[in-house]
């Protein structure tokens, strides 16, 4: 074979390798391209519009609780303890838009605001905020109404480890479905909602809800800091600052489909709080009227107040006394005996992390000054009908046998977030 013959031969070879090595580097890039574009088909589905920054957070709180009282049938069961998780709440949290903010969030503790069992995710807040523009927004979906400061306080940013029986009973409307308009500035804040009335979490519209509920709520500050009362800690070095405010609720029931009682529910409540250099006090007064052709009109109310302070930068030691004063009338039905309810709580909080909420411990000592076997079941279910005795009480405390005079409850909880 001359030199001639050999280059071609050479030149033919290299050309079909080359050849046959193009046909597959453009098979692959069509797979990749068509893999590529389903990718991105798929991204584009999730996200579109969406400015995929979504976040996800974890809160817990798990503790020991000891409870003495005569809570049982047999007079020697005086005594409960044992450990639970207070909270396990799941959120995710992210922009929609550049001025829409989403929130949803699963609780999978005995959370008071479902009968289901511990461990049984149960939907809390799915919510979106629009901010129309800068003084005025609308939150659209499940959410706690503006009613009282402390029911729009995560349990995560309370002191104690359980709330007061007068806020449980007659402050917290718990979660609802509807729409809310709110409006601020920098020194006040105004909503007004339409919902379907207290304690309605993942009702269907044709279930057990309120006809209509209207809730409303202004808050007044001394200055701009108004994410300082997001919790009841005021931190070492804190400035000092004041919030008073005031909330309405009414929710009407009996005139739409399913129909039962012809009932009609107002509930009040004003609060205030004042924060300084490592402490803090707070007030509320809380008041509900309810109007029921089934049973006895009645009218409850129930006071709040409670302090703070920091004996170091990682140790804030709290109190708080509260009552709760029944409609004492013949036929309301709400008490055997006495009509008024005294509780106080005393406790300490350790925070791992001073001025932050990730890491804390909690314990806390409560006592039930009178006999709560006076109240009734329907008295400690509540005006609003979230519940205050009892399995997965939110408030410690449980509800006497009858002759029983006081309980005391002690629990150690500890809180981490993240």
């Amino acid at each position: 074979m001359n030199n001639k013959t050999q280059i071609t031969t050479a030149a033919l070879i290299v050309a079909a390798t080359a050849g046959f090595a193009t046909a597959g580097s453009l098979e692959l890039d069509r797979a990749y391209a068509s893999e590529l574009k389903a990718d991105a088909g798929t991204r584009s589905v999730l996200n579109q519009g969406n400015l995929s920054n979504v976040e996800i957070s974890v809160g817990v709180r798990f503790g020991l609780s000891y409870n003495s009282l005569d809570g049982s049938a047999l007079p020697d069961d005086d005594t409960t303890t044992g450990f639970q998780f207070s909270d396990v709440e799941v959120a995710l949290e992210g922009d929609v838009t550049d001025n829409m903010h989403a929130r949803v969030s699963f609780q999978f503790g005995p959370d008071n605001s479902s009968s289901a069992a511990g461990g049984t995710a149960v939907l809390e807040d799915a919510f979106v905020d629009w901010a129309v523009n800068d003084t005025f927004s609308l939150r659209v979906g499940q959410f706690i109404p503006a009613f009282s400061a402390e029911a729009s306080t995560s349990e995560f940013n309370t002191v104690g480890s359980y709330r007061s029986v007068a806020h449980e009973s007659l402050g917290t409307p718990s979660w609802t479905q509807g729409v809310e308009a709110q409006f601020g500035n920098d020194t006040w804040a105004f909503a007004i909602g339409f919902n379907d009335g207290p304690n309605t979490a993942n009702t269907a519209y044709n279930g057990a809800e309120a006809d209509f509920g209207i809730n409303a709520r202004f808050d007044f500050y001394s200055d701009s800091d108004m994410g300082r009362f997001d919790d009841q800690t005021s931190w070492r070095g804190s400035a000092a600052g004041w919030r008073v405010g005031a909330g309405v609720m009414f929710a009407s029931y009996g005139s739409t489909n399913p129909s039962g009682a012809e009932t009609d529910s107002a509930f009040f409540t004003i609060d205030g709080a004042y924060e300084a250099d490592g402490w803090a006090v707070r007030a509320a007064f809380y008041y509900s009227d309810v109007e029921d052709t089934a049973t006895t009109d009645h009218s409850n109310m129930g006071f709040e107040l409670g302090g703070s302070f920091f004996f170091s930068d990682q140790w804030e030691g709290f109190a708080r006394w509260d009552t709760i004063i029944l409609d004492d009338d013949a036929g309301a039905g709400q008490t055997t005996g006495e009509d008024s309810f005294n509780f106080i709580a005393l406790g300490a909080n350790y925070y791992f992390v001073p001025e932050s909420h990730a890491a804390k411990f909690t314990i806390e000592l409560g006592v039930s000054l009178d006999e709560t076997a006076d109240m009734t079941a329907a008295a400690a279910t509540g005006d609003m009908g979230t519940g205050v005795f009892g399995a997965n009480s939110s408030t410690g405390f449980f509800q006497e046998n009858a002759t029983e005079d006081g309980q005391i409850m002690i629990s150690g909880t500890m809180q981490w977030l993240f």
